[in-house]
């Protein structure tokens, strides 16, 4: 939609022979320094609001070599205010009359002046921003073509402006990704929104590819109300990437023994216990150390814990590939396998134990400890994970009462 400025006065003026005006008639009258009666070189002397020379000069050479003229200057008006006027003037050529006679018109510009200095200005800050920004700033046209990229996305992918310009944005991306990226463009040049920043890999001119989170927005004609492209901006997340990556492995991690932690077996036997077509047993070991507390309360939390660190190393030397070890916290670890029949899982049970015949040595003094497992098992829909831990919780107690450093499978009122 376009939005006219409307001058807030208009004049017309015609002069004689001598350069005199002998009318002038101006909408709204009143608002301009009378025309009528003097020259326009007097007039211009009078309204003229600043002390720029070149104005009458141009004014006096113009009137001199009898040719056209269009200049703009800044008047006071009577209303106290100062606006920028255009007053153009026209060599009348009609016969009969005297070649210094002028026909011309007053035009009030102050609207748009301000219009085109304000874009001006809006350009060049828009143009500062583009060159010093460090996000990456691109606009493509409505096919998903390249149209300007800011200086620093030729930094950041190491492609030059003119390799990029004209090509299709997607085709710098990963191809697993250009999918996603497709659906984005495509919503927005319908006319959609993108609320949330879009994740893809950028390719370097290198050959590796960054990660880029990018917010995409239309550029709407203003006449059409069409979809003219869309302005692309970007910041590279690689390391907000690995952050989080960081910070999710920590929350599922042990701080102490780097083990995993209990949410994240807890998750993991969910999983295992979902396999459909898995017909071996998803088993879960519950373990606890024999004279732990015995090892904390005499020789101390340091000792401890490098007792329990030790213990970690030799608990996941125990396991075959595939199954999963955490601790819950104190001197209480899981297991969680895929075991075939009782056998197997009797057999891990084993390999833990007999692993705490040597001592462990901490501080130059041997350390020894044993352990009490307890064992449950399930197939898929058969129990829920919450089932399985409580059971293999339940039977380690039962083998810790026996105090002979054993293991005990669940068994149900119904075995």
């Amino acid at each position: 939609m376009n939005t006219m400025i409307k001058p807030s006065f208009t004049a017309v003026w015609s002069t004689d022979a001598q350069g005199i005006c002998v009318a002038s008639q101006a909408s709204p009258a009143g608002l301009m320094p009378e025309l009528k009666g003097v020259t326009l070189s007097s007039w211009l002397r009078l309204a003229q609001a600043d002390d720029d020379a070149k104005i009458a000069l141009k004014l006096t050479a113009a009137l001199e070599m009898l040719t056209p003229f269009h200049i703009e200057v800044p008047i006071h008006c009577l209303d106290g205010k100062t606006r920028r006027v255009l007053l153009s003037g026209l060599p009348d050529a009609q016969p009969g009359t005297s070649h210094l006679q002028y026909n011309g018109f007053i035009l009030d510009v102050t609207g748009q002046r301000k219009a085109l200095e304000d874009a001006l200005r809006t350009a060049a800050e828009y143009r500062l921003l583009i060159e010093n920004s460090t996000d990456l700033i691109a606009h493509c046209d409505a096919e998903g073509r390249y149209v300007s990229i800011s200086p620093s996305y030729s930094e950041m992918i190491g492609w030059t402006a003119e390799e990029v310009v004209g090509q299709m944005v997607v085709d710098f991306l990963h191809p697993d990704d250009r999918g996603l990226a497709t659906e984005a463009l495509g919503c927005i040049f319908s006319g959609g929104v993108l609320p949330d920043v879009v994740e893809v890999r950028k390719l370097h001119r290198d050959g590796h590819y960054i990660n880029l989170g990018t917010k995409a927005c239309g550029v709407i004609n203003p006449n059409s109300g069409k979809n003219i492209g869309a302005v692309l901006v970007s910041r590279d997340i690689t390391r907000d990437k690995e952050r989080m990556r960081d910070l999710e492995k920590l929350a599922t991690l042990d701080t102490l023994t780097g083990l995993h932690n209990r949410a994240w077996i807890i998750e993991k036997v969910g999983c295992m216990l979902s396999q459909t077509d898995d017909q071996a047993f998803t088993t879960v070991m519950f373990i606890d150390l024999n004279g732990f507390k015995a090892v904390n309360d005499l020789m101390g939390h340091a000792t401890g814990d490098a007792l329990l660190q030790q213990f970690s190393e030799r608990l996941q030397r125990c396991m075959r590939p595939g199954d999963s070890v955490a601790r819950l916290g104190g001197d209480e670890f899981v297991v969680a396998a895929k075991c075939s029949n009782r056998e197997a899982a009797s057999a891990i049970a084993r390999r833990i134990i007999d692993s705490l015949h040597e001592p462990f040595a901490i501080d130059n003094r041997d350390v020894r400890i044993g352990a009490a497992i307890g064992i449950s098992l399930a197939r898929f829909g058969t129990a829920s994970a919450k089932m399985l831990f409580e059971n293999a919780d339940k039977a380690m107690y039962q083998a810790k009462a026996r105090r002979d450093g054993s293991y005990q499978f669940f068994e149900s009122a119904a075995d």
